[in-house]
């Protein structure tokens, strides 16, 4: 039912709107926000392994 397409289609809409009526500056923060709970969703799905992340960084800072 969302595909990729309408989710960015929306995103793009609230962030557009929130352009027009609040600013420039407020849509960025919009923009970072949406970004922000894309993100946390991802994490909270399983479809980005942060621990693995943080694992794969400290063992290339210990190597030098």
């Amino acid at each position: 039912m969302w595909n990729a397409k309408t989710i960015g289609i929306i995103v793009a809409l609230a962030i557009g709107f929130a352009w027009i009526w609040l600013g420039p500056l407020n849509a960025f923060f919009l923009g970072l926000f949406i970004l922000g709970g894309w993100l946390i969703a991802k994490i909270v799905t399983g479809e980005i392994d942060i621990l693995g992340f943080v694992e794969r960084q400290s063992r290339s800072r210990r190597r030098g």
